[in-house]
């Protein structure tokens, strides 16, 4: 029979190994109009001031995405367990450029699978904008959030022509937990 001094080291070197069989995976998941339940949306109103709407967009991990935006911009903000993080002034920040709006309806988690769950860390979307130039240059950002329930914030942004194989290096950098 093993010490227990022994039996704990080869506990800790079974857990040490499994961590590092972890490696980061994604799963993706849609802010498509079609396929989420529309919250707001001004094209259903008669007469609306401004375009504006809230839409919310399946989740990972018990996060749920709101999908938002209004005044030809959106973003996307996170609920967990009840509470909205607002990463609207971050993201924005984070786009060079005028009217920055999600590009497309594809939200990309960046994650570690145990067993059948998918365990995710950080976000990555893309996003458009024009630069202020005569030909309205389009700009295209990677927004990468970490993931930290209530506390999820934007921590880094890539130029989409750098590819998104450097924005999940740097998810899995500095997400990863």
């Amino acid at each position: 029979m093993k010490s227990l001094p022994q039996f704990l080291f080869l506990a800790f070197g079974c857990l040490l190994a499994s961590a590092a069989d972890l490696k980061p995976d994604s799963e993706f998941t849609t802010t498509d109009p079609k396929k989420v339940k529309i919250l707001e949306d001004s094209s259903r109103e008669k007469d609306p001031e401004i375009d504006h709407f809230r839409h919310l967009c399946p989740g990972l991990g018990g996060y749920q995405v709101i999908h938002e935006g209004g005044d030809l911009r959106s973003w996307i903000n996170l609920i967990y367990d009840g509470s909205k993080t607002d990463l609207m002034n971050a993201t924005l920040t984070a786009c060079p450029g005028q009217f920055p709006a999600k590009a497309n309806n594809v939200v990309q988690w960046r994650g570690f699978r145990k067993g059948d769950t998918f365990v995710p860390y950080a976000i990555i979307y893309r996003m458009m904008s024009s630069a202020d130039d005569e030909k309205q240059t389009r700009l295209e950002t990677l927004i990468i959030i970490k993931l930290d329930k209530d506390k999820s914030t934007v921590v880094g942004h890539v130029p989409a022509k750098e590819g998104n194989e450097k924005a999940e290096l740097l998810a899995d950098k500095l997400c990863k937990p």
